[in-house]
């Protein structure tokens, strides 16, 4: 009998995301009740993803299948950008009025600028069409790209960071995984008296989110969940002790070498060659690198990957990791066709894409689709595994406020650079009551 797993996700806060609905058949229905325009046309749609995204192949046998097929003669020509490029074309696009027909998304404030400038179609009244479109949906996912009651993207895959690490290198230096900060930096001295680079990160300007999710991680074993909240109902502040002194332990793991040689050079193509070519033992990153580190052509150790989430400083905070959406979709009010959007939408979501998005391209889904075990790598098995066991997730800085967000990036390449973490973040904070 084939084994089966949900995918599980701790109750917690409001920007958690929350236990799933249950499984159960998804009957797909792609039209509409307010029916649609029929004639041929052709809508744009812009991804953020590049061809070394293992995912971008699944979206583009979805677009070919929907192209061939749907009802409202409909061909949707996709454009696909790095990320870095992706958010300065799109910011450009809306500018200008010129935005794609469809749009990928992250949630929070980077979605509600949109928004609120009036350039996203509410699909509100969609879902509440179809319950049982809207019941698929895990819990607490929609609510993210929801605001003052309407919903205005749809969520395709979901993602947390975590620690990848070569099995193998463990295993010859009788390494296990850690559970405390403190057994995590002992994990590390080993491996550096032994010669080994214990992690890669990339710290370079374009990889500033990937140091600053590092930092975000430390900070949330500081001090939980409500120093996130905090900053969300912005109450907090940037220069909290928590930044500081998340800040000051990663400088010191700097400046002890756990990263690879020339760390403040190095992109994340890269820092992902170095691990993948056993040249570090571990990797620190998201979710969305499983098929990267499951293909046997790009990986020299598939199959002797692990994963695990990053211990907390205080034990007290254990289980609360950076995490949230790994995909939405938006309709942008240039649309011409909704329903045809709409109905792509759907497809996108249903359980024959979700399981291909799992399956295929390791892409953890946001849907309570049952989930066939037999059919994911044990290296994706853990990815969820660890997302089971989170108490709440914390999404990136730069989502829930895409100004200070990206300041807040900037902040941990000058920190990876040696500036001093008290006045860096007393900067930030100074820019923040300043804006």
């Amino acid at each position: 009998m084939k084994k089966k797993t949900a995918l599980l996700l701790s109750a917690g806060m409001c920007l958690s995301l929350l236990t799933g609905c249950g499984g159960g058949s998804f009957a797909e229905n792609t039209a509409s009740e307010n029916g649609g325009n029929t004639g041929g046309s052709t809508m744009s749609i812009m991804i953020s993803g590049t061809e070394s995204d293992a995912y971008t192949q699944c979206i583009k046998d979805l677009i070919a299948e929907f192209n061939s097929g749907n009802e409202y003669g409909v061909t949707i020509t996709p454009e696909f950008l790095a990320t870095s490029d992706y958010k300065t074309k799109l910011s450009t696009m809306m500018a200008s009025d010129a935005e794609p027909d469809l749009f990928f998304t992250y949630e929070l404030s980077f979605l509600e600028n949109y928004v609120n400038g009036d350039k996203v179609v509410s699909l509100q009244e969609y879902l509440d069409a179809d319950a049982e479109w809207a019941g698929h949906f895990n819990s607490g996912t929609l609510e993210q790209l929801t605001f003052d009651g309407s919903t205005y993207a749809i969520p395709f895959a979901q993602c947390i960071a975590v620690m990848y690490y070569n099995a193998d290198i463990f295993a010859q230096y009788n390494l296990s995984v850690p559970t405390t900060y403190e057994e995590y930096c002992s994990v590390c001295d080993t491996l550096l008296a032994n010669g080994v680079t214990p992690v890669a990160l990339a710290s370079t300007s374009d990889d500033a989110w990937l140091v600053s999710q590092y930092i975000q991680q430390l900070a949330n074993g500081i001090a939980g969940y409500d120093l996130f909240d905090s900053l969300n109902q912005k109450t907090g502040k940037w220069n909290d002790p928590a930044f500081v002194q998340a800040a000051t332990l990663f400088q010191e793991e700097v400046n002890k070498n756990y990263f690879e040689k020339g760390f403040t050079g190095v992109g994340n193509d890269e820092a992902r060659a170095i691990f993948q070519n056993g040249q570090a033992a571990m990797y620190f990153n998201g979710t969305w690198e499983v098929p990267n580190l499951d293909s046997e052509e790009l990986c020299s150790i598939a199959g002797s990957v692990g994963c695990f989430t990053m211990p907390a400083v205080d034990p007290q905070y254990a289980d609360i990791s950076v995490g949230a959406l790994d995909g939405s979709f938006a309709v942008s009010k240039n649309c011409q066709n909704v329903d045809a959007a709409v109905a792509f939408l759907k497809m996108l979501t249903s359980d024959e894409w979700e399981g291909k998005l799992l399956y295929e391209y390791g892409k953890l889904p946001s849907t309570s689709m049952e989930i066939d075990s037999e059919k994911i790598s044990s290296l994706c098995q853990k990815v969820i595994e660890c997302m089971n066991g989170q108490k709440a997730l914390t999404a990136w800085f730069d989502r829930m406020d895409t100004d200070l967000g990206n300041e807040f990036n900037n902040c941990g390449v000058a920190i990876s650079n040696g500036d001093d973490p008290q006045e860096t973040y007393d900067n930030l904070q100074s820019y923040s009551e300043s804006n």
